[in-house]
């Protein structure tokens, strides 16, 4: 399929009507695409012609070639999709979230408010229990904070309790939030959220594969969890039971190969079930962002495919914060610990690993083992 920097009225209603084919989901609908090239052919394909060139089952082939929306109810889709200023991006326009592209279901049709862009590929997931703790509120808080400080994008899925409290501290910070619907945008769940929806759309983005007047039905946040691993670099679960949606998160952020990281709690306490059982099969603890960030750096340095990290060349024309120049000038040409840059600065650990953060990826500085740093020579 030839990539559109926009999407047509037309192509928008023939996506709509590929959407509402019962039983047709993600993979369906790409191999119709992969087929087709576009919505439109596949729609006025006929039922042998889909099969032969698919390999659908002959009764999913007839029900794609027979199926007829009801009338108007595209053009109503449509209508509130303008109406809430929202846009629809497909897995094959440009637009489409690089990191969301690459797990093995990604939504066919994403609906969205705000906007994503491209340095939203640097973001890490915050999920946890509906019913936190004020530790769990604030533990999540301070690590959202930081990682907002550390110039990533924080996604979650909008639920009460600790989601909220994420985008919460996400916009707080000034920093971008991304929240992820289980129903469509036109749905306001959980109602209590109905300003800090319109908040982060402002300066993030709201987004769901759920066209407009879906409800939030339980079974569609297993749908939603995977797109929020899915859009993330790593899953941080902060308090969470054992059955909670954040160990399915968790669980889905495992297969798309991301990281996955929680927070110890109270070993009496019911919600730090989840997070123990995750840190038991090998999830990475996570006392504060500095152990995210640490790992996020790791991986890059990894992917490079050498043993220098593939981030920026030094340059004297560079621009840095205040704080960053500080770190700077403290640091020499051997590696110092960052407990004894922390304790030499007065800096608070959460500030002191996103500042360094920053300068690795710009080049200024290099992490050696054992969470040493020194400065890269000029």
């Amino acid at each position: 399929m030839v990539q559109k920097e926009q999407e047509s009225e037309k192509d928008i209603h023939d996506w709509l009507i590929l959407d509402r084919i019962p039983q047709v989901g993600p993979l369906t609908i790409a191999k119709l695409i992969e087929s087709f090239g576009e919505p439109g052919k596949a729609l006025r394909a006929s039922a042998a012609e889909i099969r032969s060139k698919t390999g659908l089952s002959e009764r999913l082939s007839k029900s794609i070639a027979t199926f007829k929306p009801k009338p108007d109810e595209i053009e109503k889709d449509i209508s509130t999709i303008e109406r809430l200023g929202a846009r629809v991006i497909t897995r094959w326009s440009p637009g489409y979230p690089s990191n969301l592209k690459d797990i093995y279901d990604p939504p066919a049709l994403l609906f969205v408010r705000g906007s994503l862009l491209p340095e939203d590929s640097r973001s890490i997931a915050m999920v946890g229990t509906r019913n936190p703790t004020r530790y769990g509120v604030e533990f999540a808080k301070s690590i959202t904070r930081d990682l907002v400080r550390a110039s990533f994008t924080v996604v979650s899925g909008l639920a009460r309790g600790i989601d909220t409290a994420c985008h919460v501290a996400a916009l707080k910070e000034g920093g971008r939030t991304i929240a992820v619907l289980g129903c469509g945008l036109d749905v306001t769940y959980p109602r209590e959220n109905e300003s800090l929806i319109e908040r982060i759309a402002e300066s993030g983005a709201v987004v769901s594969e759920f066209r407009p007047g879906i409800s939030p039905l339980k079974t569609n946040f297993f749908r939603r969890n995977r797109i929020v691993s899915g859009l993330s670099l790593a899953v941080v679960v902060v308090q969470a039971t054992r059955k909670s949606g954040s160990l399915i998160t968790a669980f889905h952020a495992l297969e798309q190969n991301r990281d996955v990281f929680a927070v110890p709690g109270n070993v009496t306490n019911e919600r730090s079930r989840g997070p123990h059982y995750l840190i038991k099969q090998g999830a990475g603890l996570a006392e504060s962002a500095e152990d995210v960030l640490a790992s996020i750096a790791s991986c890059e340095f990894r992917q490079s495919g050498n043993n220098e990290p593939a981030y920026l060349e030094p340059s004297n024309d560079l621009n840095v914060s205040e704080a960053a120049q500080t770190i700077l000038d403290f640091l020499d040409l051997d590696p110092t610990p960052i407990d004894l840059i922390c304790e030499g600065l007065k800096i608070e650990p959460g500030r002191l690993s996103g500042t360094l953060l920053e300068l690795e990826l710009l080049g200024l500085v290099r992490q050696s083992p054992g969470k040493l740093f020194s400065r890269v020579r000029p």
